[in-house]
């Protein structure tokens, strides 16, 4: 099986071909199908099976309908919501979004802690549609009222029993 052969668009496989991957893991090729359709998911693999690529791709894919070059940060409500237990996995998270968005007018934005709030409030009045957070700072977005979650219509809890055990 192929990429191609998934149901994701020119712009998104252009992307994943540029970093040389032609071929989804097991993982992908299951979980892709699945996302792309609306459904819920729940998966689990070990370390390096390519599982932000499964959950991720068919949510860009999903995301396309949306994405526009318009500045007015009201054209760019968060739709997509990525919890990690982690800065360093929502930073990864995030390095791969940008990676995979190369080609679409889509933004997101990583937030979390351990570092300056001012910055990240100022990426998200610009308007995000995809957001990667740690939910201890997405907390603090909250209650200082710099995200609006409203719109959201994914949320992907990644590594969820991870935050369980670390009380979130």
């Amino acid at each position: 099986m192929l990429f191609s052969e998934l149901g994701l668009s020119p712009e998104i496989l252009r992307a994943i071909e540029e970093q040389g991957y032609t071929e989804p893991t097991p993982i992908q090729a299951k979980a892709i199908p699945l996302v792309l359709s609306g459904r819920d998911l729940l998966a689990a693999a070990q370390t390096g099976t390519g599982k932000t690529a499964a959950f991720m791709l068919p949510i860009l894919e999903r995301m396309k309908k949306f994405a526009n070059t318009s500045v007015s940060p009201a054209m760019h409500p968060v739709r997509a919501l990525v919890l990690s237990p982690t800065r360093e996995l929502a930073d990864q998270i995030g390095v791969n979004v940008k990676t995979y968005t190369k080609y679409l007018p889509l933004r997101a934005t990583t937030v979390f802690g351990g570092m300056n709030m001012d910055p990240q409030t100022a990426e998200l009045r610009r308007g995000m549609e995809i957001v990667i957070a740690t939910p201890g700072r997405l907390l603090d977005h909250i209650q200082q009222k710099t995200i609006q979650l409203n719109k959201v219509e994914v949320l992907v809890l990644d590594e969820a029993d991870r935050m369980l055990d670390m009380g979130f």
